[in-house]
């Protein structure tokens, strides 16, 4: 019994120390206010900022107990959510500066953005959201990829809200692009390529080629990284020194590239990419080489085509479908019969237009004389439809050509001269003379999206003074042209450029 009672009141003494040490303890903790956030100027508005362009924001900050805020106590940290390119979205981090200074390089759009400043003592990270809205100015236009000074620039005619054109010169060092042309300008070219293989993950090409090699880059943003190369769309071995001469989509996610005589083929929705080179006869066992033209409608889905000209043998050729190789065209029936499809003749100029329904104009010269030639025909069904020596004055110096989409008028160049043909009257006239200037690019260009852009009958012409190599020696005149041969009418003027050797039109 004396056992229990004993143990009785140990348990209650250990109980009683316990609880005085507990009862003790309370009352020696040393509280300290939080150094709090308490306001943050200059975000409340939300931010704009010009794509492409230095922006410089500074936010006023108030801290409980830092009433002189002493910038060293906290880090800092700009971001934004936008698309990972994937279809969904993530945080991206812009800066870790307390001011926001920076050329602004997010693709133009509105976006949901965080301010975050953390105060080292505490550790506690505050965080205020703004709108950041960012404003392209240069997001619609044509761009021309020029020579100047003796190497290749990118140049723009920038579209803005007034529905004006605004020049940028050297586009990539104004939107602080890393990429750097090196050699002599050859081809620029955009088109919808469905999603392209690699780590970039871009679906619209913008496409820059010298003779040193051909890349892409972000069409919104400008970017570059090396792995946006053209040899990144290539399986197989890619020749030493590859660039493209020609780049042009067939139809849907589908194209075509000719580049050091080859000529490639590209289906992205059947995971065919840019391998084996398809000029190629398996009849014959033999390849050929390309001349640099891609004749055929891109806007067929079926029975989807294009028309090359086999440089070797002289001849046409057809690539049909996703065929790892072309084949030759038989001749039609000798009363339909008005060339032979195996020419003999070296081409000269090659273009698809929708003149008569849509046929292909090519240009063909007797390597054994001065004389050139027309020859037409429907690259779908091979039916031919014309065929005569061209008479026009001047036509065997010819540098440039161009096939009014409408009329079927054969434009050609010679020096600073523009000349006007006439198939059926087999008269030329001279249309365009500047001078002591020079003709460096003739065509007409065909947009992509036809609905939006309906001025495909429009010649553009690119001109430079020969006696000037300032990098803004050059100039664009786009004209009008009427039927019966009459004048053209100038359409819009530019200057103020390097000297043209392609364009194209970055649409919307």
């Amino acid at each position: 019994m004396k056992s229990k009672i004993y143990i009785h009141l140990i348990l209650l003494l250990m109980t009683l120390v316990i609880f005085g040490s507990c009862k003790k303890d309370i009352g020696n903790y040393n509280y300290k206010e939080l150094n709090k956030l308490e306001e943050v100027k200059g975000l409340s508005d939300g931010i704009v900022a010009l794509f492409g362009k230095a922006i410089l924001v500074k936010p006023e900050i108030k801290f409980s107990q830092d009433p002189n805020f002493n910038e060293s106590n906290y880090t800092y940290e700009w971001s934004y959510v936008g698309p990972t390119g994937l279809g969904g979205q993530k945080i991206f981090v812009l800066s870790n500066t307390k001011n926001l200074d920076m050329v602004m390089t997010v693709v133009a759009g509105s976006y949901t953005a965080y301010y975050s400043v953390t105060d080292k003592a505490s550790g506690v990270k505050y965080t205020t959201n703004f709108t950041l809205n960012v404003v392209n100015q240069i997001n619609e236009g044509w761009i021309m990829m020029n020579e100047a000074n003796g190497k290749a620039r990118v140049d723009m005619l920038s579209l803005n809200s007034s529905g004006n054109f605004d020049l940028v010169t050297d586009l990539l060092a104004t939107t602080g692009s890393a990429l750097q042309l090196e050699g002599k300008p050859v081809m620029t070219y955009t088109y919808n390529t469905g999603l392209l293989i690699g780590p970039d993950r871009i679906s619209y090409g913008l496409y820059f080629g010298t003779d040193k090699g051909t890349t892409k880059v972000d069409p919104d943003s400008f970017r570059w990284t090396k792995t946006m190369g053209l040899t990144y769309e290539m399986f197989g071995d890619v020749p030493s020194g590859f660039y493209a001469d020609v780049i042009q989509q067939r139809s849907g996610w589908t194209s075509y590239m000719i580049g050091k005589g080859n000529a490639y083929y590209y289906d992205r929705s059947y995971n065919i990419y840019y391998a084996a080179p398809i000029n190629y006869i398996q009849a014959e066992g033999k390849s050929f080489e390309v001349a640099p033209f891609i004749g055929g409608n891109h806007a067929i889905v079926s029975n989807a085509h294009a028309i090359f000209y086999d440089k070797t043998n002289r001849r046409f050729v057809k690539h049909s479908g996703q065929g790892a190789t072309c084949t030759t065209i038989p001749d039609p029936p000798q009363n339909l019969k008005l060339f032979s499809f195996s020419t003999g003749m070296d081409l000269k100029y090659m273009r698809w237009v929708p003149y008569n329904g849509g046929e292909l104009f090519s240009i063909l010269k007797d390597p054994n004389s001065p004389k050139q030639y027309l020859a037409r025909f429907n690259s779908a069904n091979n039916v031919q439809s014309y065929y005569s020596e061209i008479t026009g004055a001047e036509i065997a110096n010819a540098e440039f050509y161009a096939i009014s989409p409408e009329f079927g008028y054969i434009f050609y160049a010679v020096g600073g001269k523009v000349y006007e043909y006439d198939m059926v009257y087999k008269t030329s006239k001279l249309m365009l003379d500047f001078g002591s200037k020079k003709v460096s690019y003739l065509n007409f260009y065909e947009f992509k999206n036809k609905t939006k852009y309906t001025n495909d009958n429009k010649l553009m012409v690119g001109i430079y003074d020969p006696a000037v190599n300032n990098g803004i020696e050059g100039g664009l005149r786009i004209y009008t042209v009427p039927g019966i041969n009459a004048d053209l009418v100038l359409y819009k003027s530019f200057e103020g450029f390097g000297r043209i050797k392609s364009l194209t039109y970055r649409e919307r």
